[in-house]
């Protein structure tokens, strides 16, 4: 859908001096996404690189493709340790550029041994351990985390293995041992096998909506996609205290490793499960009102620490940001003009 539809005085008519900056970024994961999540490109199309840019010339792309190591790893022996720049992190960040195991060398065999490595932390049950290589085996007597699986199921998926039937046995874990509520258990670490925490993890729910966007053909119209999304919006915006997970929502970190309480990601995939509900329309708004007032872009507003690449200036405008921003902008735009 083209921009110069819906035009009748609304506020994304202003969007696109943006649009046109992430055309012309020297990025080409920039470039790419921009055509994908904005222009109405087709993502699935991709997967095998014909008509993409060579996404293995990106400077951010050659640089974690430097540090991997011969493993298929990043920053040590552990899946998702050390935090925030390990293979998990890592993975997290190849996803949203665009990558995929079919991409020609280097990336796509890169991809492939990234792979190799992480679900050798997958247990036969479907769960992602955080250290513990499980090889396929017995699970051990503890849980791990939910939204480590979750994300994990995410990651790969988006790197081209969404009809592996790894991700499917993920895919049936995690749907296993959802809440009624539509939530997860959680004890910020591993649990006891049959845990119920006194209340369930908004963490968890959101990010499942994002592994759910991913693999549409087990989600897709699911119970449980519905119920997570229920559970995650009447906590949208607002403070979740007592729900596993830091009031984190009116931020616009890079990276954001699918952090599962982001302003525009979580109200897109709100918006696509739910429709444009009140607190939708409150973070479309929020996410208006952070547009900078001279050059119509969306600045990062915070960092991990240690990250595994350029973070940018805090303050300054970023793609990947204002990428994100856009795309939950405009997704709302085209469902109020259908």
């Amino acid at each position: 859908m083209m921009l110069e539809e819906c035009r009748q005085n609304r506020p994304e008519d202003s969007l696109q001096p943006a649009v046109d900056w992430l055309l012309t970024h020297p990025s080409p994961a920039v470039r790419l996404r921009t055509r994908e999540w904005l222009l109405g490109g087709d993502p699935g199309a991709g997967l095998a690189c014909e008509g993409r840019p060579d996404l293995s010339s990106d400077p951010v792309i050659v640089g974690l493709l430097e540090k991997q190591a011969d493993d298929g790893s990043w920053g040590g022996t552990g899946f998702y340790g050390p935090r925030h720049r390990s293979t998990f992190y890592v993975l997290s960040v190849l996803a949203e550029m665009g990558a995929s195991v079919s991409c020609p060398p280097p990336l796509g065999p890169a991809v492939e041994r990234a792979a190799v490595f992480s679900f050798a932390f997958q247990a036969a049950n479907g769960e992602f351990y955080q250290y513990r290589r499980a090889e396929g085996g017995k699970p051990s007597s503890l849980a791990p985390v939910p939204c480590v699986t979750i994300r994990a199921a995410t990651f790969l998926a988006a790197l081209g293995y969404a009809d592996d039937p790894r991700v499917g046995r993920a895919v049936e874990y995690l749907v296993s041992i959802q809440r009624p509520d539509g939530s997860w258990s959680c004890a910020g670490g591993a649990m006891p096998r049959r845990y119920v925490s006194e209340k369930g993890c908004l963490g968890t729910a959101a990010c499942f909506l994002a592994l759910a966007e991913q693999v549409p053909h087990l989600l897709g119209g699911h119970p449980s996609t519905r119920a997570a999304a229920q559970f995650t919006e009447r906590l949208y915006m607002r403070d979740p205290k007592g729900f596993h997970v830091p009031d984190k929502w009116r931020a616009l970190p890079y990276p954001y490793y699918h952090f599962p309480m982001d302003l525009a990601e979580t109200g897109r995939l709100l918006l696509a499960e739910l429709g444009p509900t009140e607190r939708v329309e409150e973070g479309v708004r929020l996410c208006l009102a952070k547009c900078r007032p001279g050059d119509g872009l969306w600045a990062s507003e915070g960092r991990p620490s240690k990250p595994p690449v350029p973070p940018g200036r805090k303050g300054r405008p970023h793609p990947w940001v204002t990428l994100r921003v856009l795309r939950f902008i405009l997704a709302h735009a085209r469902v109020r003009c259908s």
